[in-house]
């Protein structure tokens, strides 16, 4: 009780304050003196004191805001963590889809080679029976002239037909055989081989058409 009655103490009591002489009692200038130095401290004290509860209240403000800037701060780490997170889905997302639509075009594109692929080989396949059809009956009517040439000239021998005119017609199987394969290779088709490489140049075509369209 008796300290919190000292606190209510003020340095202008400390030096009001008055005591009861007695007989041999305290130096009264000494007992003065030494109450204007406690007045003096206390206001020292009261002083300093105020100066920190004003030191104090102004760190409590900037605690405050600093904690509002670190609150801020860390909304906006978040934000920028889940709008990061949502663009790296997205492009994920887009890169994937640019895949499949690659792939499949890619398989599209091959599909429809390996179409026209079946086609030329069948092509190819049907000018070749053609081919050997058309010199076996080459081959058949050359070898029908020559017969029918020596049947002329055996007639033509036996109604004194000139010996000259048998040179002009003289053909034998020899000559069928080199005639039919100068034919061939005059009229030699696209080789198989080749039908690849111009497929080959198609693709290639085609690639660069679909990249000049992009």
């Amino acid at each position: 009780m008796r300290k919190e009655a000292n606190v209510n103490i003020t340095p202008l009591d400390i030096k009001k304050q008055e005591f009861v002489t007695s007989f041999r009692g305290f130096n009264k200038t000494e007992v003065i003196s030494f109450l204007e130095m406690v007045s003096q401290e206390m206001e020292n004290l009261i002083r300093e004191n105020l100066e920190l509860k004003e030191k104090l209240q102004r760190a409590s403000e900037k605690l405050a805001s600093y904690t509002k800037i670190e609150s801020a701060l860390q909304n906006t780490l978040v934000a920028s963590q889940e709008t990061a997170e949502e663009m790296k889905n997205a492009a994920q997302e887009k890169a994937e889809l640019i895949i499949r639509e690659a792939n499949a075009k890619a398989k599209e594109l091959i599909d429809e080679a390996y179409d026209k692929l079946a086609d030329l080989r069948r092509e190819y396949s049907l000018l070749k029976n053609q081919k050997a059809a058309f010199l076996v009956n080459l081959r058949s009517l050359l070898e029908s002239q020559l017969k029918l040439l020596e049947l002329t000239e055996k007639q033509s021998e036996k109604v004194g037909q000139p010996l000259t005119i048998k040179k002009k017609v003289e053909l034998n199987e020899t000559d069928v055989d080199r005639l039919v394969e100068e034919f061939k290779q005059d009229t030699e088709p696209v080789t198989e081989d080749n039908v690849v490489v111009e497929k080959t140049m198609t693709n290639d075509e085609e690639k660069q058409t679909t990249e000049d369209n992009r």
